[in-house]
């Protein structure tokens, strides 16, 4: 039995973006997840450390803490350590990634994500989830 049976992960998903939060949210919640939220690196860090999520959704440019210092804050508690950080952002600049990963997340996604990056991405930082999403539901014309 998945360790993720019933309500499924907790994510949180820093992002400043009300928009891009928002779209991520739904695909999140689609997917079976419970979802918090922060919208800039201090909140995150502070969720993070009060409500112990399955995974992190981080934004690597949000104001008052960034994502890479707060990614770095998170792995400094020794409770978060393997807890995945997923860095999420649009500025795919040179040595982004190494520094992301070097700040300890394990995964870099690149916005706008492309069909099925949330997914996959799931798939590799939860390997007992579920993906609810069925394959008949996605690719459904409406007809009955």
């Amino acid at each position: 039995m998945s360790q993720f049976a019933g309500a499924g992960p907790t994510v949180l998903l820093a992002e400043d973006s009300e928009d891009a939060r928002h779209v991520l949210s739904l695909e999140l919640r689609h997917s079976g997840c419970r979802v918090l939220e922060a919208s800039d690196g201090r909140e995150a860090v502070a969720t993070a450390l009060t409500a112990r999520p399955d995974l992190i959704l981080l934004d690597l440019h949000m104001p008052l803490l960034d994502g890479l210092a707060a990614a770095e804050q998170i792995r400094a508690h020794v409770e978060l350590d393997a807890v995945p950080i997923i860095a999420v952002t649009a500025f795919d600049t040179y040595g982004i990634r190494e520094a992301a990963l070097e700040a300890g997340c394990q995964d870099y996604l690149l916005k706008p994500l492309g069909p099925g990056a949330l997914e996959r991405a799931l798939r590799t930082a939860l390997p007992g989830f579920v993906f609810e999403r069925s394959e008949a539901h996605d690719e459904s014309d409406g007809r009955e």
